[in-house]
């Protein structure tokens, strides 16, 4: 981040493939910088942070469009400084869309011109013009989606896979309960359980319910009624939990059949990182999640929480086929200057949908594609 990484660059684009010419990697980018923990409007615009370099194993790639997570928000209020550690200036967003401009000398999936989507998490990076990635996070395009599109899915998708699949073993007819369902990851996941043919119930707002019907799910309305009494008890087989809250445990459990498993990628606090986690929160939620863990062996009923998932789940043959539908876009797109109003947004709930913060047109980036293929034909 400090001005003297700059140097840098020079080799770098001797020992990487890049496309030809001078101009192919600039030395300077755009990015939206946070200086120290604060509120949204911490945020300031460089105009004069140095590219990033990248190791043997990584990419460099032109970002298209970022997207805005509750995490994000978290960290930047430093809720979660005592979780995650900053050094600052530091340039938040882990959700990419763009181009590859360089590979190290490792990397042999991915190549100069691809169109890639993914995941920088936990390291961020994302709000600016280049972000250095790891090539396993990074995952070619399909066809159907757009930039937008492929920058908003991989955290939601990527946790909705690893709940439901990777943790939750869900398997394909299976009954599921999604908490939190008009969310990023709730939507993802019971959008992601529709698609495995399962029976998905989904709590929400009163607002989300045509939404989440019009998705194939069946909309629980938490302002009308209690779910537990919708849905019969034992009939389960997975709950799977985007909000967090150890009364939606307890309420949930009696709906889970013999084998069902409980899975939360927030745990017992409500929101986990909307207030600062201090280490009093941290030792009463080891707490409350250490004797439930190990009595995990002996239930009948399992609790499990996962709070990381893996940017490589983008390209499961399910994921890759059915990720256009398992993204709620907001209508309204952000450009890389109003970022602090993308936090806003999202703090406040005033999103109807994954905020997508543009950073390249749709035409500047098919210009960056073909003069990065016509280069590499030279």
């Amino acid at each position: 981040m400090a001005a003297d990484d700059s140097p840098n660059l020079a080799h770098q684009r001797k020992s990487l493939e890049v496309a030809d010419g001078d101009d192919a990697i600039p030395i300077y980018m755009r990015a939206m910088i946070l200086p120290a923990y604060g509120p949204a409007d911490a945020f300031q615009l460089a105009t004069n942070l140095p590219v990033p370099c990248i190791s043997d194993d990584q990419v460099l790639i032109r970002v298209v469009c970022t997207s805005a997570n509750p995490a994000d928000c978290k960290q930047r209020s430093g809720n979660l400084a005592k979780v995650v550690a900053h050094t600052f200036p530091v340039v938040l967003g882990q959700d990419f869309s763009g181009i590859v401009v360089g590979c190290g000398r490792l990397c042999s999936r991915l190549r100069v011109g691809d169109a890639v989507f993914g995941a920088t998490a936990p390291r961020n990076g994302c709000s600016a013009e280049y972000v250095a990635a790891f090539e396993a996070e990074a995952t070619r395009i399909p066809e159907n989606l757009s930039w937008a599109q492929a920058a908003a899915a991989p955290t939601v998708v990527c946790t909705a896979y690893r709940g439901l699949i990777g943790v939750g073993k869900l398997k394909a007819g299976g009954a599921v309960l999604v908490h939190g369902a008009s969310g990023g990851v709730g939507f993802a996941s019971a959008r992601l359980a529709v698609e495995l043919g399962c029976k998905v119930w989904g709590t929400c707002s009163h607002a989300n319910t045509e939404t989440l019907r019009s998705a194939g799910v069946i909309p629980l309305d938490y302002t009308a009624a209690d779910f537990e009494r919708v849905i019969e008890d034992a009939s389960l087989d997975l709950v799977m939990d985007a909000v967090g809250g150890d009364d939606y445990y307890t309420r949930s459990l009696p709906l889970l059949r013999r084998g069902g498993r409980y899975v939360t990628a927030v745990g017992p606090v409500r929101h986990g990182g909307s207030t600062p986690v201090t280490y009093g929160v941290m030792l009463r939620t080891a707490a409350t999640l250490l004797p439930r863990l190990a009595r995990n062996a002996l239930a009948l009923r399992t609790y499990h929480i996962f709070l990381s998932f893996n940017a490589s789940d983008l390209r499961q043959e399910i994921v890759l086929r059915h990720v256009a539908a398992l993204v709620r876009l907001s209508p309204r797109e952000l450009q890389l200057e109003q970022l602090a109003q993308a936090h806003q947004m999202s703090e406040t709930h005033h999103s109807d949908g994954k905020l997508v913060i543009r950073i390249l047109s749709d035409a500047e980036a098919r210009e960056v594609r073909r003069l990065l293929g016509a280069r590499s034909r030279e």
